[in-house]
């Protein structure tokens, strides 16, 4: 039996983000635009909250989903659109990510705009059969259990792996991108392996009005990367070395 089960890979939080060269509005008039609009792309939202410099539309059914908006710098705005625990496959929650962004476009009127960067990032849970950290540390890196010893006689409750590989293109037709993989035992189930995959584009480009936001193709290629680079990763083993002289 295989140690990590891929057949239980479950999706826990999808994510995408948009960062404009565009003046923050969000009085009162454009949020219930904004609202309209989404009525119209078919996404109701029960739950709107709004405060000087961000706006936030959440709804808990028939999947969890939020829409936050918000100025991170002078004249600069966000889009974000997650789904935390969501009810769907990534291709409904990337469905209600175009009606999300085409909302957008209608209520601020964009013809055109800048757009500054693009990242999406998915979160996976798979199923261990051991300790997701114990598997981590001694079948994927190869690690004796004996050398956290020196951080005393308390047990080791979890921990995990980070990588970040710089921007990079595969081709001339591709967007530089830089890609962000974090892997740690899930607190709540020590036998749960939670593996992050975040994907970012910093090339800024201009967003013509006949153009769409196009989240379905970026949140593709993370979804791609994680179910088959990252798993190859995390499931090559190597084989544990046994003690040497100096070792307890």
């Amino acid at each position: 039996m295989e140690p990590i089960n891929r057949e239980s890979r479950t999706s826990v939080r999808f994510q995408i983000s948009y960062v404009l060269a565009f003046p923050w509005l969000a009085d009162s008039a454009r949020s219930v635009q904004f609202q309209k609009s989404l009525l119209d792309q078919g996404l109701e939202f029960g739950q709107v909250n709004s405060t000087e410099k961000r706006l936030t539309l959440t709804r808990q059914q028939p999947s969890h989903l939020q829409i936050r908006l918000d100025s991170p710098g002078p004249q600069v705005a966000q889009i974000q659109i997650l789904s935390a625990n969501p009810g769907y496959d990534i291709d409904m929650f990337s469905r209600d990510a175009e009606a999300a962004t085409m909302a957008y476009k209608q209520a601020w009127s964009l013809e055109q705009c800048q757009l500054i960067q693009t990242s999406a990032m998915i979160h996976h849970l798979y199923s261990s059969q051991d300790h997701a950290f114990k598997y981590l540390w001694e079948v994927r890196l190869g690690q004796s259990p004996a050398d956290f010893k020196t951080l005393g006689s308390r047990p080791v409750a979890g921990g995990g792996l980070r990588l970040l590989l710089p921007p990079h293109q595969l081709n001339q037709d591709q967007e530089p991108r830089s890609i962000e993989v974090r892997a740690e035992s899930f607190l709540r189930e020590p036998r749960k392996l939670l593996i992050e995959t975040i994907f970012i584009w910093p090339r800024p480009r201009s967003l013509q009005a006949e153009e769409g936001f196009s989240p379905a193709g970026y949140l593709k290629q993370v979804e791609e990367f994680a179910a088959n680079e990252v798993w190859s990763f995390f499931t090559q083993s190597r084989p544990l070395q046994p003690p040497g002289p100096d070792m307890v």
